[in-house]
């Protein structure tokens, strides 16, 4: 079971707010007025809304550029495939251009088409910024969920991936794990992603924790 997380973390100065709290920070707080660079704000979720992340990136920026972030800090795990649609299951090519989506427009997102992630993609706003060394940057993105032990209620440490077709994963601290008969091999570790215990995913492209981010900023 999991705990209800909503807030989040500011990538740029710390602050904890949520979602929409978060938005409308960014878009008072940490857009340029001189910067070069006209940008996109984009809100990702995955679809249980557990997940979400508040990204910049310029408005000449394509879905490839976008599709290639997502893919290290989500989702990436057996190089799947992925495509962005619109209504109707309409493919948007990958060479697509920010640009064309405007301000209120969302559109969809799937990585594998097996054990597909699903994820929603939301343009809501444009800001301004200083040339990055990154195209896509992340602003904010939700605290960790809290996943407890299904069997004692403890922080868990692992997901069943054999056993993914409830309406919560299956999450176990180790010493459950073991005493559950949970094949260890097949487990997954839990991590901050709507991709957690699906196929292969450990997360292990994944550098945009916070505390680390935190520390690097003050060395």
């Amino acid at each position: 079971m999991a705990t209800n997380q909503q807030k989040g973390n500011c990538y740029l100065c710390g602050a904890e707010l949520g979602k929409v709290a978060m938005k409308n920070h960014i878009l008072k707080q940490h857009s340029d007025p001189d910067g070069e660079q006209e940008c996109c704000l984009i809100k990702v979720e995955g679809m249980d809304k557990r997940y979400w992340l508040l990204l910049d990136a310029p408005t000449t920026a394509s879905l490839k550029n976008l599709d290639d972030f997502l893919r290290k800090i989500w989702l990436e795990c057996c190089g799947h495939m992925s495509a962005f649609m619109g209504s109707g299951y309409r493919e948007y090519p990958m060479s697509r251009k920010l640009s064309a989506f405007p301000e209120g427009s969302q559109i969809g997102y799937e990585y594998d088409f097996g054990d597909t992630t699903r994820l929603l993609i939301s343009f809501v706003g444009r800001t301004r910024r200083k040339k990055q060394r990154e195209v896509v940057r992340l602003l904010a993105r939700n605290t960790p969920v809290e996943w407890k032990c299904a069997k004692c209620g403890k922080s868990a440490e692992l997901v069943d991936a054999e056993d993914m077709f409830g309406e919560e994963p299956p999450c176990y601290c180790r010493a459950c794990a073991k005493k559950s008969e949970v094949d260890l091999d097949m487990a997954l570790p839990i991590t901050n992603s709507p991709r957690m215990g699906v196929c292969a995913y450990t997360g292990e492209f994944d550098r945009y924790g916070f505390e680390e981010y935190a520390k690097c900023n003050k060395e």
